[in-house]
Formats: C-alpha cells, sequence, structure tokens
C-alpha cells in the first residue's frame, strides 16, 4: 500500500505541536491513580465530544468516517462508570467548519492522539486493572486499529483536498487544532497527587 500523501504532509507541516500533544496524553502515565485517571477523561471528554458533535454537524462529511471514527460515547460510559456525570465538567466552545476539509483536518488531529492510545491502555491495565476493567472502553476501541483508521482518514482528507488552496487550509486548521487542544490542557491540568483510597465510585449494580 502506498503511503498517504497528505498524512505526511500534515505530520511534517505540524511536527512542532507533536511532542507537546504526546506529552499530554502520556501525562496518565505518571504516578497513576484512580483519580488522576478519572480526572484525565474529564479532561479529554469535553473538548473531544464537542468537536465530534461539530463534526456531525459539518455537512457534506464522509459518513463512513462518522461511523468509525467518534468516539465520544465511549468516553460517556468510562465517565458514568466512575461516577462523574458529565455534565459536571467544564464545556469547550468548539469552532464551527465551513466544511468537511475543516472538520478532517481536526479529526485528524483527534485521532493522532489514538495512536498511543494502546501503550497507555496496556500501561494502566497492570496499574489499574479494576479501573480499566469497568472504564477503559474509550483507551482500548482502537486497539489494534488505529493504525489503519488514520490510513482511511487520510483517505477521506485526500479525496477533499483538490487545489493547494484546500491543502493550504487543511494544515492551517491542523495547526490549529494543536494550538486549542493545548490551551485545553493546559487549562485542565491534572491533579499532582491522587485523593484518598476509595475516591472512585463503585459501579453501578446491575
Amino acid at each position: 500500500m502506498w503511503p498517504s500523501w497528505i498524512l505526511g504532509h500534515l505530520a511534517q507541516q505540524t511536527h512542532h505541536h507533536h511532542a507537546s500533544a504526546d506529552g499530554d496524553r502520556l501525562a496518565i502515565m505518571v504516578r497513576a491513580s484512580d483519580e488522576r485517571y478519572r480526572a484525565f477523561l474529564g479532561q479529554i471528554y469535553p473538548f473531544e465530544s464537542a468537536i465530534e458533535a461539530s463534526c456531525v454537524a459539518t455537512d457534506g462529511l464522509d459518513s463512513r468516517i462518522r461511523r468509525t471514527h467518534l468516539k465520544a460515547s465511549r468516553l460517556a460510559s468510562d465517565l458514568d462508570a466512575l461516577g462523574l456525570a458529565t455534565t459536571e465538567l467544564a464545556p469547550f466552545d468548539p469552532p464551527r467548519f465551513d466544511g468537511p476539509a475543516e472538520a478532517l483536518a481536526w479529526l485528524w488531529v483527534l485521532h493522532r492522539n489514538t495512536l498511543l492510545h494502546g501503550l497507555i491502555s496496556r500501561y494502566l491495565a497492570g496499574k489499574l486493572p479494576e479501573v480499566m476493567r469497568r472504564a477503559g472502553s474509550y483507551l482500548s476501541v482502537f486497539e489494534g486499529r488505529a493504525g489503519a483508521l488514520m490510513r482511511e482518514l487520510g483517505d477521506a482528507i485526500e479525496r477533499v483536498a483538490r487545489r493547494a488552496s484546500i491543502v493550504e487550509r487543511i494544515v492551517e486548521v491542523a495547526n490549529e487544532a494543536f494550538r486549542a487542544q493545548r490551551q485545553w490542557y493546559r487549562s485542565n491540568v491534572l491533579p499532582e497527587r491522587p485523593r484518598t483510597p476509595g475516591s472512585i465510585a463503585p459501579p453501578k449494580a446491575a
């Protein structure tokens, strides 16, 4: 299979954001605890759910991408299992996308995070096995296929990148998305120390 030219171009044109984006995602592996994990998911949900909602509202977005690449429902389910209602979280005000090119640029930034999720999920399964058994669906949903889904996303982006001006706009929006993501995580940092044992709500009765 030929490598995707647009994925390579996006990676090259946004490389200066990658270290901080990866660091924000890998932060949960430092002093992992039940409370930090709940806060970690609570960081992610408002941002990613708002972006996904904007993508769904964008006319012309590839219907397959809508079916295969959205995962906010998994986050909501995991947070519910941890006793944290999504309505308790600070909202993120997403941008409105002018068309599928902009929506796909933002989705690329979000999906790039999932390339680390297998590593994080396996690490946390060793550190927090009970928590991950009942609230690990978001991190594991793309297990073993994040790379293949990235290629599908690249194909979708290539289909809309029909002119140089559209490619330039996709790169511009991807950089904007990285900056917004970084600002969001800087404003919603993980707790430095875990709370007392048992601070995570017990699983709900069936």
